[in-house]
């Protein structure tokens, strides 16, 4: 749910450019305080901010839940919101979807863009400054840890089966490194342990799930 100081441009602008649906708004009406909007099943909400002033009335002899709302009511008045949250949001083809949000009069921050982590991505700003990146799932064409083709992959899938555990998540950097010294260099281009050694960590380090590590 997303605070807003104004709940109708928020509805019109999840509804009129990026082409969410009404679920549900509170109070019925052309002035709602709340609505619930609903994009291929995900669901944002947006509310009316609190008043400061009216914590204490809505919360009498609960401290705990005094405490809570003024400091949310307080932060908002004061702060911009949404600084540091970003919102990712699932859409069919984010390429079809970026024209259609520029069509209908939005004005995207970035172009869509594919991203290693296997996602092709572009932001846009609600009205009220709330980073929202809409997405579509890639199908990756080679493992971001070892360089591998990726064969039969699904949209979103990163990694290959040699560096990934039996639950699917990545194996640590060593096991990594340890498996394409032997795997590839030793084995499959006949190198020497100590050469392989460097040629495994200077080729591990080009790869995105690791390239962090040659920067640290």
């Amino acid at each position: 749910m997303l605070t807003s100081a104004d709940v109708q441009a928020s509805i019109a602008f999840y509804r009129d450019i990026c082409g969410f649906e009404v679920e549900a708004s509170w109070p019925q009406g052309d002035s709602p305080m709340w609505a619930n909007l609903v994009l291929n099943g995900q669901s944002i909400m947006v509310g009316s901010p609190m008043d400061p002033a009216h914590v204490s009335a809505m919360c009498p002899d609960e401290p705990k839940e005094e405490g809570w709302h003024m400091a949310a009511a307080t932060e908002f008045v004061v702060n911009q919101p949404g600084v540091g949250a970003y919102f990712y949001i699932m859409v069919e083809d984010v390429d079809a979807f970026h024209v259609e949000v520029a069509r209908r009069g939005g004005k995207p921050a970035t172009d869509p863009k594919s991203q290693f982590y296997g996602l092709r991505v572009f932001g846009i700003q609600d009205p009220s400054g709330y980073r929202l990146l809409f997405y579509s799932p890639l199908i990756m064409e080679n493992c971001g840890s070892c360089g591998m083709p990726l064969t039969d992959a699904k949209p979103g899938e990163m990694y290959c089966g040699y560096c990934t555990n039996d639950a699917g998540k990545l194996k640590p950097y060593e096991e990594v490194l340890e498996g394409t010294i032997q795997g590839y260099f030793m084995g499959m281009q006949q190198m020497a342990r100590a050469e392989a050694e460097i040629a495994a960590k200077a080729h591990l380090a080009t790869m995105p799930a690791w390239n962090h590590l040659a920067c640290s």
